[in-house]
């Protein structure tokens, strides 16, 4: 006797592993797993993507999105010359790359970002999906 196991159900069983090994696999050597925290949201019309990038500038980020996969880089330039008296801030924390795979295919040409106080925010129109068609023999 065979159970059914709903694919929903399986995939939000299966999303935080798959989010897990993603970002280990897709992080360049080098590059810090202090990653900025993302929330992805649904509603009817879009993804709303947010991020928290604390401490970065609108010039240290990058955005791009590449079939469906949303990127987010930021990087910022280490200061030299400065002498601490105590550093628990490091290196890896001023650079940073999040892949993100969206689940379904979006608008490219309405994609809107917006920047204020650390805060990040990614809206990602969907495209309708069609259902397909019957294309008629001749």
């Amino acid at each position: 006797m065979r159970f059914p196991m709903p694919f929903p159900d399986f995939r939000a069983m299966m999303e935080p592993m798959w989010s897990a090994m993603d970002e280990f696999f897709r992080t360049p050597p080098g590059w810090s797993f202090n990653l900025p925290a993302v929330d992805i949201e649904e509603t009817d019309d879009a993804y709303v993507v947010t991020a928290e990038v604390p401490g970065f500038d609108k010039k240290d980020i990058e955005v791009e999105l590449h079939n469906d996969v949303l990127v987010i880089r930021g990087k910022r330039e280490r200061e030299e010359g400065r002498r601490f008296l105590r550093r628990e801030r490091t290196w890896s924390s001023t650079q940073f790359q999040r892949m993100l795979q969206l689940p379904g295919p979006v608008d490219p040409h309405r994609v809107s970002a917006e920047f204020s106080k650390g805060e990040l925010v990614i809206t990602l129109p969907k495209v309708e999906k069609t259902g397909g068609f019957r294309i008629p023999l001749r």
